[in-house]
């Protein structure tokens, strides 16, 4: 019999003691938590070029831009255009001389659509575009057709999703639920010719999984006038919509058009709910609303019908003939000729940009804030369930990217989706065919900040240092640090956020762009991250220049500094000694500008280093991670005992017990077993006992699409329509969920029972008082314990005047190599056996007995 007693209260609980961290890596952001299921939806893709075989890192790693990945024409042709597009290096190339018609945005693309006319023996499929280093042409692109033009020419656009490439290249991905309302949108601009869209998903079979949104899109010419030429004589487009009868009922939106639109718009809506809004340079936005018919996976299909058949009436082409009914869309009973609208020989042509197509249950939907990038419901639901008292963004090792230009610059992420810069996913040599992987930026940092605000956690945004990726492999080259590029790239980079962040409007430009996407009121950042698993002097030197500009503008604001890539305490050496200086001011931190040199570091501060007032109370706090096995975070339980309490905190940012660091095989069958979420619970009773000095902690990474895994571990995966909490989300929820704002010291008794038994309390002696006690076997035996709480209990109020104390106990339990499993379709598996009972002590000199199970978390909650 082990005796576990609970003591007095030792300190203040951290809390921030739990949160998540975000990182686009498997797929995390496009193709899970965005919501536009359409892969590459603004012909801007950007993907790597990966050659392990180069010497030169810049030469392994480079840029490939590709606009039309994803996208399948079948009876038509595409060609990409725009004014600008990403060289082999990540520079951005001007291309407006050769761009036919202006794009919505200098930093967007769009497809120029084809129908007749097109190269002759082009085999339908992918367009798949290869640029080559000196590519200039602001039009590229692939022809496809399926034969040559015919009255009444049908084609389509297609775009399967985020399947996870590989084996399931091939696959559907668009997750339809019957009976679920989708939002359909996209940007168009007709240019030549008149055609009918139709906008569905269908099904393997061609089955429709959704009801349809068409819309008609038609351009007239002034004579002479070349087609795409809108600067020098296109006709405004005309762009009717109709709703197929499967849509939703009447929302009021029928015929409406934004503010500020004059009465004669050539844009008009026949049938709700589609709303139209003009853009600039002939565009025009279309958005439509369509109901699930089936529940399956399917592609997004957009079907285009041209030709005489279409019925439409080219009014603003002077002497056309059409339909006497303009409305009738069945046909006319003699083909509009006029110009060459609807010449079959003629072809259509009209340009394409920006597509979406999500549930309309997205997280936050009809709040106005979110009215950019959207995000998907169940994975936003299953983040809200930790409680996170904070959440990390945007990573990870995309913040400093694998090679210089790679970088993720949160100024490209935000303002209007067209505005931001799309870039390729350092993590894209994980996938399957070693490149495609974009990062789109539909999720940006106004999105992340705005997650924060919805879950109740304080954000930690994380930039860019100076230095790309310091792992093995990588181009891990460094910024001059007395460089202009680094003080107006980086250092700026973070006064500049802080402004986005908790800026005035009225005095502040980037604080106005915060108000300008929907957010007025401050996003009250407290601490930021300055670079990520960075390491060496030279980082140090960086940190300081970057916290001095910080402090000495906002000095209370909380700097994370990172202690490198591993656990290791010599490893970490440098980091600590410096962190530890900077919080005891022997660099001067707080005491004003001044230089000085820390000879145990060799790195010389400039300045205020120190935050003074901080909202945890800590001058700095250090970033430290591990990718160790179960067996070494059972072992650093008593990790953070010995750390020194002087005012520099501890984040354990990034740690799973996935064996990495251990050298072991990183395998599905592997990954998330009952094994590694029991050494992790371990290492957290530690956490929890040391939370005076371990300030937050965050496992990593935190999602990942099924199969898109370049991590074989993660705390949730999902498929296109389920989620699955893995086993190490269910041990992490029970930690974050039952915390108090006081620990209380906890006693084991010494016994050769009690070697693989955890312990650590928090609760409250307010006038509610409570405890949570955890307890931790990782043995492969049951151990009989005596739980005494007498001592707690005199705080619960257990006298004999007061009457008992309720006890419940809840139990987790798995064999050791079980998991949760899901797989591409499909809801996941159960793998935990959970136990719940209730006892009552009828005094506060009672004990209880219990018996720990073999593999077992389990959580006493006294009230």
């Amino acid at each position: 019999m082990v005796r576990i007693s609970v003591g007095a209260p030792t300190h203040q609980t951290s809390g921030r003691l739990y949160g998540a961290f975000f990182e686009d890596i498997n797929h995390s952001a496009d193709g899970g938590l965005n919501a536009n299921m359409v892969n590459n939806y603004s012909f801007d893709g950007v993907y790597l070029d990966h050659h392990t075989w180069r010497l030169s890192g810049a030469d392994r790693w480079r840029t490939q831009a590709d606009p039309l990945r994803f996208w399948r024409f079948d009876g038509c042709s595409a060609v990409s255009c725009g004014t600008e597009i990403r060289g082999a290096h990540g520079q951005t190339i001007d291309t407006s001389a050769d761009c036919p018609a202006p794009p919505i945005h200098a930093h967007s693309r769009y497809a120029r659509i084809t129908v007749g006319n097109v190269r002759e023996n082009a085999g339908a499929g992918d367009a798949n575009v290869q640029l080559d280093d000196a590519a200039t042409d602001g039009i590229t692109g692939v022809v496809t057709t399926d034969g040559p033009a015919t009255a009444n020419r049908a084609a389509a656009i297609e775009n399967l999703g985020y399947n996870g490439g590989g084996t399931n290249a091939d696959e559907p991905a668009f997750a339809i639920t019957a009976g679920h309302t989708y939002d359909v949108s996209l940007c168009i601009r007709a240019v030549s010719g008149a055609a009918r869209l139709s906008i569905c998903v269908i099904g393997g079979d061609s089955s429709p999984l959704t009801g349809s949104a068409r819309l008609i899109c038609e351009a007239g010419r002034t004579p002479g006038a070349n087609a795409g030429d809108c600067a020098s004589g296109c006709a405004a487009p005309s762009t009717r919509v109709v709703a197929d009868p499967s849509s939703p009922h009447d929302d009021g939106t029928a015929g409406r058009t934004p503010a500020g639109n004059p009465s004669d718009s050539p844009v008009s809506a026949d049938v709700s709910p589609a709303t139209i809004e003009q853009l600039d340079d002939g565009w025009v936005r279309v958005s439509a609303q369509v109901n699930g018919l089936a529940t399956d996976y399917g592609k997004l299909h957009i079907g285009i019908e041209t030709g005489i058949g279409i019925g439409i009436r080219p009014s603003n082409v002077p002497g056309a003939e059409g339909p006497s009914n303009p409305d009738n869309l069945n046909g006319p009973s003699r083909p509009n000729t006029a110009d060459g609208l609807d010449d079959p020989a003629s072809p259509v042509v009209f340009d394409l940009d920006l597509a979406q197509f999500m549930d309309a249950d997205y997280w936050g939907a009809g709040d106005p804030k979110w009215r950019y990038g959207k995000l998907r419901r169940d994975l936003v639901e299953a983040i809200a369930a930790l409680h996170p008292a904070f959440v990390r963004f945007p990573g990870g090792c995309i913040v400093e990217g694998v090679t210089p230009g790679n970088e993720y610059r949160w100024k490209d992420t935000v303002g209007a989706l067209p505005a931001r810069r799309a870039q390729y996913s350092m993590w894209s040599f994980k996938m399957p065919d070693g490149s495609s992987y974009c990062q789109s930026y539909q999720i940006g940092f106004y999105e992340y900040f705005c997650l924060c605000e919805d879950l109740g956690a304080k954000p930690l945004p994380t930039l860019f240092a100076g230095i790309a990726c310091q792992s093995p492999g990588r181009d891990p080259r460094h910024m001059d640090t007395d460089s202009e590029p680094f003080r107006r790239n980086v250092i700026q980079d973070y006064l500049d956020l802080i402004e986005f962040a908790n800026g005035d409007p009225n005095t502040s430009p980037w604080a106005a762009v915060r108000r300008d996407m929907g957010h007025p009121e401050p996003f009250g950042l407290d601490m930021i991250g300055v670079g990520n698993e960075n390491f060496g002097a030279d980082y140090v030197d960086k940190f300081d220049r970057i916290a001095t500009a910080i402090h000495e503008r906002y000095p209370d604001m909380l700097c994370v500094m990172s202690a490198g890539l591993f656990p290791f305490r010599p490893a970490m050496a440098r980091t600590w000694r410096h962190a530890r200086a900077i919080a005891n001011g022997v660099t001067g931190a707080g005491t004003g500008t001044r230089t000085s040199t820390d000879t145990s570091t060799g790195a010389t501060s400039r300045g205020p280093l120190a935050a003074v007032g901080s909202a945890t109370g800590d001058a700095i706090v250090v970033d430290e991670h591990s990718y160790h096995s179960p067996a070494w975070f059972e072992s650093q339980a008593h990790r953070f005992d010995d750390y020194p309490r002087c005012g520099a905190g501890v984040y354990f940012g990034e740690y799973s017990a996935n064996g990495y660091f251990a050298g072991q095989p990183q395998t599905e069958q592997g990954a998330n077993t009952w094994r590694s979420a029991l050494g992790e619970a371990a290492f957290l009773t530690g956490c929890e006992r040391n939370s005076d000095v371990v300030r937050m902690t965050s496992y990593a990474p935190l999602l990942a699409h099924i199969p898109a895994k370049g991590w074989a571990q993660n705390l949730i995966e999902f498929n296109p329509a389920h989620v699955n909490p893995t086993v190490n989300y269910e041990v992490g929820r029970l930690f974050s969920t039952h915390l108090g704002p006081w620990t209380y010291d906890v006693a084991i008794e010494s016994n050769p029972n009690a070697k693989h038994l955890y312990v650590s309390v928090t609760g409250a002696d307010d006038t509610a008082p409570y405890r949570y006690i955890k307890i931790v076997n990782t043995a492969e035996r049951p151990v009989d314990v005596t739980l005494e709480i007498a001592r707690g209990l005199a705080g619960l109020g257990a006298t004999a005047s007061h009457g008992p104390v309720r006890l419940e106990v809840e139990t987790l339990t798995a064999e050791p190599d079980a998991k949760t499993v899901i797989g591409y379709r499909g809801e996941a598996t159960e793998a935990i056996d959970r136990a719940r009972r209730t006892y009552t002590l009828p005094s506060p000199s009672s004990l209880l007995a219990m018996k720990i199970p073999p593999y077992s978390v389990t959580l006493v909650t006294s009230r």
